[in-house]
């Protein structure tokens, strides 16, 4: 996670994921460092359909990968959602919440150059 934070740090327009999906679980990487793994356990496989959401692409097979851009704020949503315990009684509202802000930002054009 802390390589999550130092890549989120300043805000980015682009940043370029890397989402990997292993036997040992999901790996989300950003300039080929991993910035966030979420284990093959069996609250890893529930969370991580959620992430590959969150980054706009579909869960890869095992074995497999896919490439998303997302915004820094969409890498915020994503680093939130994997650390994300689903067995607290409120987790469902925010993963939601962080879902739909991800979906919004990823939809998102800034006008600045």
């Amino acid at each position: 996670m802390e390589r999550g934070q130092e890549a989120i740090e300043r805000p980015k327009a682009q940043m370029e994921i890397t989402l990997s999906h292993g036997k040992t679980g999901l790996t989300v990487r950003y300039q080929g460092k991993a910035v966030t793994r979420i284990h093959a356990s069996e609250a890893g496989k529930r969370i991580a359909p959620y992430v590959a959401e969150a980054l706009g692409v579909g869960l890869p097979p095992v074995g497999g990968r896919v490439k998303a851009t997302v915004s820094s704020g969409v890498m915020f949503r994503v680093l939130s959602i994997s650390s994300l315990d689903l067995r607290w009684p409120e987790a469902d509202t925010l993963l939601l919440y962080l879902l739909d802000e991800a979906e919004a930002m990823r939809g998102f054009k800034s006008a600045a150059v």
